[in-house]
């Protein structure tokens, strides 16, 4: 995310060029506008300033004409078009620039308001566009050396593009519904993969703790491990925001039945294979560090279950529901 603090020493050192080139200043400000200026704002962005403003912040900092909003005015040299958005974690601005200087630029902002994000889109066109870049310098005094400007790059990392670590853990602690008898806590973990910046890929595990189901002469405990592969798809937000996936594993367990009160006290173990759907939400709350809430329904594609036998009759004590659920809340950590 680019702040106005990340431009201050740059800005600083193109003002104390202009103060000590007056001559230079001069010169800039009798050129006509090089390049024309485009602002689209999306819904919830319109306290973000449009063309004509935006135009106008670019010249103050700059200190020159360098950007004009009316675009039939005369031909430019270089066409930039800044795209401003707004969702739950902020605002966000796309620059793209095209002509004789081509590039883009994604920028971020999590304040209530377009304010800071706007400075920083003026900074950013300022260097960019740099009104001093064809002025001779003074003849007395030249200025301190500045950093060599370069162009901006063609390809910056997008909006919404993963962080530069690829891999992450994550660990949760959450609730089953009609996935044994009753509701039962639920532990799970697994590590994965970010594939692009919207897919990920992941290989974990649960356990569900043990479960009581009361049968014909007795009780049977249940309990329940777990295999799960899944992927998950950006549906909202960007990957270093918050943001929200929709997830699609699949299941594959062993579901274990031990007869309580029965003269033959023995455990049992059946296949089970299920698929799993449902949303993902990441909330980061550190660099690295993210909480996770996940809500999914369980769709059992295998449903194996126990019988007893009690008084010389054969009953059915447990059968998995066509349909359940689990919610759980995590911690993720990127490596």
């Amino acid at each position: 995310m680019f702040t106005t603090k990340q431009f201050a020493s740059r800005i600083g050192l193109r003002l104390l060029v202009a103060a000590a080139s007056g001559t230079s200043f001069a010169a800039a400000q009798t050129h006509s506008p090089r390049a024309a200026l485009v602002v689209t704002r999306g819904e919830g962005a319109q306290d973000c300033p449009d063309s004509v403003l935006l135009a106008e912040r670019v010249r103050g900092v700059a200190g020159a004409s360098v950007i004009s909003a009316e675009l039939g005015s005369t031909p430019f040299e270089t066409w930039v078009q800044v795209a401003i958005t707004r969702n739950f974690s902020g605002y966000s601005a796309q620059i793209s620039t095209s002509g004789s200087r081509h590039g883009s630029r994604a920028l971020e902002d999590l304040g209530p308001s377009c304010a800071s994000l706007a400075d920083a889109i003026a900074v950013t066109l300022a260097i960019f566009l740099d009104p001093y870049a064809n002025v001779l310098p003074p003849a007395i005094a030249p200025p301190p050396s500045v950093p060599q400007r370069t162009q901006m790059p063609r390809a910056t990392r997008a909006e919404g593009a993963p962080p530069s670590r690829r891999l992450f853990l994550d660990a949760g602690a959450g609730l089953t519904l009609n996935v044994l008898q009753n509701v039962m806590p639920l532990l799970a973990g697994s590590a994965g993969l970010y594939l692009n910046p919207n897919w990920s890929l992941s290989l974990g595990g649960g356990f569900v703790l043990s479960d009581r189901v009361t049968s014909p002469g007795g009780e049977v405990e249940l309990s329940l491990a777990y295999a799960d592969l899944r992927g998950c798809g950006r549906a909202l937000g960007q990957t270093e925001g918050a943001h929200l996936d929709w997830c699609l594993a699949a299941m594959i367990g062993s579901l274990r039945g031990t007869g309580l009160g029965y003269a033959d006290r023995s455990s049992q173990r059946a296949a089970w294979l299920a698929v799993a759907v449902g949303p993902e939400i990441v909330l980061p709350f550190t660099r690295s560090l993210s909480w996770t809430l996940t809500g999914h329904a369980v769709l059992p594609v295998i449903r194996n279950g126990f019988d007893v036998q009690a008084k010389g009759e054969r009953s059915l004590a447990f059968r998995p529901s066509a349909a359940g659920g689990l919610i759980s809340l995590g911690v993720r950590g990127d490596l």
